[in-house]
């Protein structure tokens, strides 16, 4: 279990100093702390004139065992990164965003405090993967921006012993996140939950433009990336609004960053809606198609054809999925039989 309560965190990186106190500078917020509070995100404080990460070191990991959780890297979801291998998985306490739908909710909108954690250091991070043969990492769960410090250490640590990095954030974050964190990143998946500034404030708990700002720095890296719309019924599902946010990546990203609308289900404070329905979904892919996007795919819903990744000049199957089961088709680091070059990491 975590010792929280004895040592107050460790020093954080990502700060300066201002007039009114000390100033956080790992994600958009930008919270300006007096001796004694916290940010928004309830982890980072001002302890005494210097400002601490009080979870660094910490996941929240329940179960017994060597820590972290192996999944398919296809349930991040990143879909053209190292297809068919297992990631470990590390989550903690609380989050920059009040998402009212979020399914991770008892971790996410919990203190340090009131939430178990387990102590695991960045060298005991790569000893699991390596344990549970994940050929990478990721943080994920939770927002990992809010514990920069302790992602920057723990990929640098897996990239120096062979493993691929990647995390998943809602890419509120800050162009001093990215300096200080992107160079020991490998990949990330954006979630994007609207294309409108005030619902996004109101149902999410964040603005919509850092988000924005955070993936187009992500894309100018060395970073490969992913784009999530979490696509919610009567709320960021209109088709105008779907346009523009295809319009969007298009243009301010790339038209070959995959794409992934994924189905909601009810959680949280939104159990009132319905989960998405398939068309909804097939709507968007469809939509983000004549913008201009290569690849879209269609998220939450298992078996349906649009999470096949297809060569988008003739069409060939790349890669299978059922669920988060994948079987690759062709061989990645070749070309498709028209020539095209396999937008795939491997």
């Amino acid at each position: 279990m975590s010792t929280f309560g004895d040592e107050r965190g460790v020093p954080a990186d990502l700060v300066v100093e201002t007039g009114d106190g000390l100033q956080c500078t790992a994600c958009a917020h930008r919270c300006t702390l007096s001796p004694g509070q916290r940010g928004i995100c309830d982890v980072r404080e001002n302890v005494d004139g210097e400002l601490r990460l009080l979870t660094y070191g910490t996941v929240h990991d329940p179960t017994p065992g060597p820590p972290g959780t192996a999944d398919p890297i296809e349930k991040k979801p990143l879909y053209h990164f190292h297809p068919t291998t297992r990631v470990l998985s590390f989550g903690g306490a609380s989050c920059n965003f009040a998402c009212q739908c979020c399914q991770n909710h008892h971790i996410a909108f919990a203190a340090p405090e009131d939430v178990p954690l387990r102590n695991v250091s960045p060298e005991e991070i790569t000893t699991s993967a390596d344990r549970q043969d994940c050929a990478g990492v990721a943080w994920t769960y939770n927002e990992p921006t809010i514990y920069a410090e302790y992602v920057r250490d723990g990929a640098r640590r897996a990239k120096e012993a062979g493993r691929y990095t990647a995390i998943v954030t809602n890419g509120y974050f800050t162009e001093e996140f990215v300096t200080e964190v992107a160079p020991h990143l490998d990949a990330a998946n954006v979630d994007i939950k609207g294309f409108r500034e005030q619902p996004h404030v109101k149902y999410m708990g964040g603005r919509l433009e850092p988000t924005r700002h955070g993936a187009e720095l992500l894309q100018e890296t060395d970073t490969h990336l992913e784009i999530t719309y979490l696509t919610i019924p009567d709320l960021n599902d209109d088709p105008e609004e779907i346009r523009e946010f295809a319009e969007w990546v298009s243009g301010d990203l790339d038209p070959s960053v995959p794409v992934h609308f994924t189905r909601f289900h009810p959680d949280h404070k939104m159990r009132d809606r319905p989960a998405t329905p398939v068309e909804t979904l097939e709507r968007a892919a469809e939509i983000a198609r004549d913008v201009g996007l290569e690849f879209v795919y269609v998220g939450n819903v298992p078996g349906h054809a649009d999470n096949d990744t297809r060569c988008p000049d003739c069409g060939r199957t790349w890669i299978r999925r059922d669920g988060f089961r994948a079987s690759v088709e062709v061989d990645l680091e070749g070309t498709c039989d028209c020539g095209r070059e396999i937008d795939i990491v491997v």
